[in-house]
Order: C-alpha cells, then sequence, then structure tokens
C-alpha cells in the first residue's frame, strides 16, 4: 500500500512539473504576465517534492533487502549456534563418532517414543519414525515438551528447529524459529515480548529495532528451553509471562520445554494446544544399543555392575555410559580409582576421567580442569544461568572475596597515579600555574565521580523493579547529558559537595598562582569555570553509564576475551562523544575565565580543562573498569579459580565433551553435568558473596562491566 501511494504521488509531481513548466516558460495569456514569476517558486518545490517522492521509493527496496539480510542472518545463526553446535554434537552423536559406529538412515531421528496429548482428549504414542515438526503442525504449533531429565527434550527441541529451519529457508514467509533459554528471564523478569526482543539483540546479534519489529508482527516463532531451570521462586512467574503473550499473540506459534515434575509443580499449566512426553527408553531398546559390537566396554560395565541397568533408561545417561567405558573392562578397572556416592555420581564421575584421560592437555592437567569447570558450574549455579559469558566473571568468583575486593582497587588508583604523572606537567605548560591546579583538580576528580554514582544505581534499581525495556534505543549519552545535568542537584548532592571544594580549591590556588597577582574577580572566575566544567563531566559519566545500562549487547564476532565483549562496547559507545564533550566543558569555563581576564587565558585554561573533562569519562566509563577487570582476571588466575586466558580452556572443556559453545557463550553439554561438577567442590565463598553488588541480582551477568 506504502508503495501505491508513492507511485501515485510521483505521476501527481512528474504532471504539476509539466504545467509549471509551461507556466514558467510564459505559456499563458499575456494578461498574466505579472504573475508569471510565480510559477518559479512552485517549479523550485515540485522538484523538491519529486526528489523526496524518489528517495523514499529508492528506500523501499533496500529496507526490504536489509530486513531479507538480517532474516539470513538470524536464520544462519540459529543453525550454527544450535543444529551445527549442539545438535549435530550431541553426546549421541559424539558416542557413535568416537566409537565408530556407522551413521544410519534414521540418525537424524530420535532414539525415544514421544507420548501426545491435546485439548480435544486426543492421546497416543509415536515412536521415531515421526517427525517432530509434523507432530508440532498437528498440535497447533503451540506444545510443551516433558520429559525426565536426560530424556531428550532439549534434542527434541533441537530437532523441532532443524526441521522449521529448513521450512523457512525455503518459504520467505515462514516464521524464523529462534531458540533461547528461559533461565536468563529471571534476570529482570519483563513481559515475554521484550525479554525475546532483548534477545534477540544479546545473544543474535539483531538490532532491538527489527527485533521488536520482528517480534511485534509473528514472525518470530519461540523455542524455549529450560523453564524448570528458572529459579523455583520466578518459574510460576515466567509460566505467567508466557501465558500473556500467548494469549496477547495467539497467533504466534511456540514451544516450550520442561521437566516433567517441575512443571507438574506450576500453579496453572501453559495455555498450549498439546504436550509431548518423551517416554523413558525401556530395556529392549537398551539392549539392541548395548549389543553393538563397539560397545564392547559397556557390556563389561553392565555385568560387573548390574545397577548400572537402572541408570540406562534415559539416552542422556546411556551415551554417557558408552563415553565412559570406551575402553575394554581390563582396561577401566586398572585405570579407575576408587569412586563413591550414587550410580549417578560414580557414573559421571568415571565419564569425566575417561574423557580427560583420551583428551588430555599439556597446560590443563585433569585435577586443575576438575576444579576450574567446579568453579565455572558452582557460578552459574549460584546465579541460576545456564548460558557463561565472559562478562559473568568479577571478583565475586574469587573464595576470598573481600581481599580480591580491596585488591581490585588497585587498578583505578593506578590509572589515577598514571595520570595524575602526566597530565598535571600538561597542564602548566599549557597555562601556567592556574592549569597546573586545574589538572591536579581533573585528577582528583576521578575518584570523586567513580565513588559517587547514586543517580545510576537508582535507575538500574529502578529499571530492574519496574521492568524496564532495555530492548528499546535510548538517548544518545552526550544528548542526555545535558537533561542529566538537571537532576544532578538533587540526585548527586555528595558528589556536587565534593566537586564544589574542588572547584573553591582550584579557585583560591590559581587565584594566589596567577600572573597578574591575586584578584577576587580572577578567584571566582576559575572555581566557577572549574565547577561548570566538572558538573557536565559529571553529568556525563552518569549519563553515559544509564545510557550503556539500558543499550542492548553487541554481538561480536572476534574472539578476544580482554577486554571483555561489554568493556569493548562501552569503549567504542564513548569515543565518539568525548570531543563534543571536551568542546562543550572547555568552552563553559574558558569563557567564564576570559570575562575579568583575556580570550587567551581563557581559552588556554578552557583548552585544559576540555582536555581534563574528556579523560576523566574515558577512565571512569572504560579505562578504570578496564584495568579492574585485567587486575580481577590475573588474581582469579593466581588463585587457580579460572585459567588467563581462559578461551584456550574452554576450548579444551568443548573438545572434552564437558561444553558445548552457543554463538560468545558456552553450556554445559547437560543440565545434570553441570549440577555434578558445581557439587564435586566444596562453595566457600557464599558467605563472602553476600551483599557483594547491592541493588543488582545475583543472576545480573554485567560482571565488572558496571
Amino acid at each position: 500500500m506504502h508503495r501505491v501511494t508513492t507511485v501515485i504521488l510521483s505521476v501527481i509531481c512528474v504532471a504539476l512539473l509539466g504545467v509549471a513548466t509551461n507556466v514558467a516558460t510564459g505559456a499563458l495569456p499575456d494578461r498574466w504576465s505579472p504573475y508569471l514569476w510565480l510559477a518559479w517558486p512552485l517549479l523550485i518545490l515540485l522538484v523538491l517534492a519529486l526528489v523526496v517522492v524518489e528517495i523514499l521509493r529508492a528506500r523501499e527496496p533496500e529496507q526490504i533487502t536489509a530486513a531479507g539480510a538480517a532474516r539470513r542472518v538470524l536464520l544462519e545463526r540459529v543453525r550454527r549456534y544450535w543444529v551445527t553446535s549442539v545438535l549435530e554434537r550431541s553426546l549421541h552423536e559424539e558416542a557413535r563418532i568416537e566409537l565408530g559406529i556407522a551413521a544410519t538412515a534414521d540418525d537424524r531421528r530420535h532414539p525415544w517414543a514421544l507420548e501426545t496429548s491435546n485439548r480435544d482428549g486426543f492421546t497416543g504414542t509415536l515412536d521415531h519414525q515421526t517427525a517432530m515438526s509434523t507432530l508440532f503442525d498437528r498440535l497447533d504449533r503451540a506444545v510443551v515438551i516433558l520429559g525426565a531429565p536426560g530424556a531428550g527434550k532439549t534434542t527434541t527441541l533441537l530437532e523441532l528447529a532443524r526441521d522449521l529451519l529448513d521450512r523457512a529457508e525455503a518459504d520467505p514467509d515462514a516464521p524464523i524459529p529462534v531458540v533461547l533459554n528461559l533461565s536468563s528471564w529471571a534476570t529482570h523478569r519483563r513481559p515475554l515480548s521484550r525479554w525475546l526482543a532483548e534477545q534477540l539483540g544479546e545473544r543474535y546479534g539483531i538490532p532491538s529495532a527489527q527485533a521488536t519489529a520482528w517480534v511485534d508482527t509473528d514472525e518470530i516463532l519461540p523455542l524455549l528451553d529450560g523453564l524448570d531451570e528458572v529459579a523455583d521462586e520466578h518459574r510460576d512467574a515466567c509460566a505467567a509471562a508466557i501465558a500473556d503473550f500467548h494469549a496477547r499473540q495467539p497467533l504466534t506459534a511456540i514451544a516450550v520445554c520442561c521437566r516433567q515434575v517441575e512443571y507438574g509443580r506450576l500453579n496453572r499449566p501453559l495455555p498450549v494446544y498439546g504436550t509431548v512426553s518423551i517416554r523413558p527408553l525401556d530395556r529392549a531398546q537398551v539392549e539392541r544399543y548395548v549389543a553393538r559390537p563397539e560397545l564392547v566396554g559397556l557390556r563389561d560395565a553392565l555385568t560387573a555392575d548390574p545397577g548400572l541397568w537402572q541408570l540406562a533408561d534415559s539416552p542422556l545417561l546411556l551415551s554417557i555410559m558408552a563415553l565412559a567405558y570406551l575402553d575394554s573392562h581390563d582396561e577401566w578397572i586398572a585405570a579407575a580409582a576408587p569412586l563413591g556416592g550414587t550410580g549417578r555420581e560414580r557414573l559421571f564421575a568415571r565419564y569425566v576421567d575417561t574423557m580427560l584421560r583420551r583428551r588430555p592437555h599439556r597446560r590443563y592437567p585433569p585435577e586443575m580442569t576438575r576444579s576450574y569447570l567446579a568453579s565455572l558450574a558452582r557460578e552459574l549455579s549460584h546465579r541460576e544461568q545456564t548460558l557463561f559469558v565472559l562478562d559473568m566473571i568479577d571478583e565475586s568468583w574469587s573464595p576470598r572475596y573481600r581481599r580480591l575486593h580491596r585488591a581490585s582497587r588497585i587498578a583505578p588508583a593506578a590509572v589515577v597515579a598514571c595520570l595524575a604523572l602526566v597530565f598535571p606537567p600538561i597542564g602548566w605548560w599549557f597555562s601556567g600555574w592556574p592549569g597546573l591546579v586545574a589538572a591536579v583538580g581533573v585528577v582528583a576528580l576521578i575518584p570523586t565521580l567513580a565513588l559517587v554514582s547514586s543517580v545510576y544505581d537508582n535507575l538500574l534499581n529502578l529499571s530492574i523493579a519496574t521492568g524496564r525495556d532495555r530492548s528499546r534505543e535510548t538517548y544518545g549519552w552526550f544528548v542526555g547529558s545535558l537533561i542529566n545535568l538537571l537532576l544532578v542537584f538533587v540526585d548527586e548532592r555528595a558528589g556536587v559537595v565534593g566537586i564544589g571544594t574542588l572547584a573553591v580549591a582550584v579557585g583560591a590556588l590559581g587565584t594566589g598562582l596567577d600572573a597578574d597577582g591575586p584578584t577576587l574577580a580572577m578567584g571566582i572566575a576559575y572555581g566557577a569555570g572549574f565547577l561548570v566544567a566538572a558538573l557536565v563531566t559529571f553529568a556525563a559519566c552518569g549519563s553515559a553509564q544509564v545510557a550503556l545500562f539500558f543499550r542492548p549487547a553487541t554481538l561480536r564476532a572476534d574472539r578476544h576475551e580482554l577486554p571483555s565483549p561489554l568493556l569493548r562496547q562501552r569503549l567504542g559507545f564513548v569515543l565518539p562523544g568525548l570531543v563534543p564533550l571536551g568542546v562543550a566543558a572547555g568552552v563553559l569555563a574558558g569563557t567564564i575565565v576570559a570575562v575579568p581576564a583575556d580570550a587567551t587565558r581563557g581559552a588556554r585554561f578552557g583548552a585544559v580543562l576540555g582536555t581534563g573533562a574528556m579523560l576523566v569519562v574515558l577512565v571512569v566509563v572504560a579505562l578504570g573498569p578496564m584495568a579492574e577487570q585485567l587486575l580481577v582476571r590475573r588474581r582469579l588466575a593466581r588463585q587457580e579459580v579460572l585459567p588467563y586466558p581462559l578461551l584456550p580452556f574452554l576450548t579444551h572443556a568443548v573438545q572434552c565433551l564437558f561444553l558445548r559453545q552457543v554463538g560468545d557463550g558456552y553450556i554445559f553439554v547437560h543440565r545434570e553435568l553441570l549440577d555434578h561438577f558445581a557439587a564435586g567442590v566444596p562453595d566457600g565463598n557464599d558467605s563472602d558473596r553476600a551483599g557483594a553488588h547491592p541493588g543488582v541480582p545475583a543472576t545480573s551477568a554485567e560482571g565488572t562491566t558496571g
């Protein structure tokens, strides 16, 4: 419709343009000659209107092309993150490859039976030959997938995602299937539509405007894994958010995975058309699997420990058994260490031992690998998350948190010390003694701004409490600084007192050291100039912090771990606004000083303060946190909590089939393996971490970037 309207306007403009041209060239009666000059402004207006219409016509295909390109990018990333990296490298597939089991035509099918029921009262059992996408369509494209731990819920969901991706790539009008884990919903507990848009940006790198438009127009098909992984106190609220979303957008297809027991504990079931329950493997299925000639080690283990048969009804545990007992009976008995605990705990311990023995790494001995993975699993459990990203790492990971917290203050102090060695001599060289005093005041301003940040903290807490939409674009931080400047005197009284004290000191010392001798007018000018520049800088710091909190993280394809992705985003965000900020602060301060003095002295003093404003914002917002992160990571490595660098170790863990890479994050191959590692090492720092991040929930993944 918009395109038709644009074409009609273009035709009308062309017709009027012809008429106006004839009028302008005199093709009218002679008595109209005195008024022919009016045709020229009309001609100009029509030409401008035609240009605008043509620009609109040209932009429309570009917008369609951009949306199509974003669609292709999202489809490719969903397939690469979840189908290629997770489904096709599942433990079932890895066991088959490791054992040398030949692939069959049924390898794209799940090996378990599905039991279905819907609101019409129909129930039935379907074998592994039935495609999940066919069942999804039959159940009106709104289902819940239920099963026991390790039964194959996520695998079933990803098989559905694979079939729906094939469909979406062949049909441009088909919705885009997107796999998301619900554990992150509990971090801020927003309406599901907002959470979906935010996750599209954070996990898949889709611009927020495009993501919001797709969600609102039913072009996203959410495949939500891990409802059972949402914290107990928030699970009912998460189910209610899903139900509200489905009620507002009933045409949006949706699938949700949850463990059977946790789903039964919900206050009310999800209002979907049907449920798909995964049945445990029966003895005949297990015996057919174990009878393969490649599984001699597993058969020996089952003979030696018949209790293992009780665990074999889970596809996950059956695959883990196959990998844990890769070696023959005599070999694994000789290599085995005495193990206690339940049968499940012994099985996971054997699996970890076998994979570390078969895929050793000279930099990461087995005990060290177990310790690092235990730290990672412990923190994920503490934050009630399943996806690990580098920005989660902060000083609270240390078992000696308070010592590390004190030590981490060395980083900003070191940055201030370096600046103190460089900037005051520059100020003295450029503006004499007043410039030196102003530069010292700028250096003293950094700890004042770093320690006093109640505006940012208050807005952060307010956004968490009220569910502010972080997925939407917000103001740029330089423009927001002008708005934030009005709030400084209201919410930043402590900061204003500190800045005012510095301003009085600058005014007094600058006057006493001024080449023309001390005068009251010059003292007031120096102090007022510093005060105005400092307040502008203060407002800019607060505005940048708030804008960065509401801005979605940018997905990055690079593999650099320091600085972390969010800190690199901070640096890229703040750099373009530094020059306007410096000019604004310098002009204001220089103008105030120039009134009782002269323009040259005012310009020099303003240049010092303008440069100082840029340095302060750069240090407080980006460089300080970067230095702190580097120090924290080094300390954690010395305490053997996490290795540094971390990415090579994560790659080793992926090769050992402990982790899977999903986009820019990592997940354990299964929640039960995460729980096994989390329980393997006592968590001795919970008490130290209490109150580590006041006002921020434990599930926050912002790390040291705040």
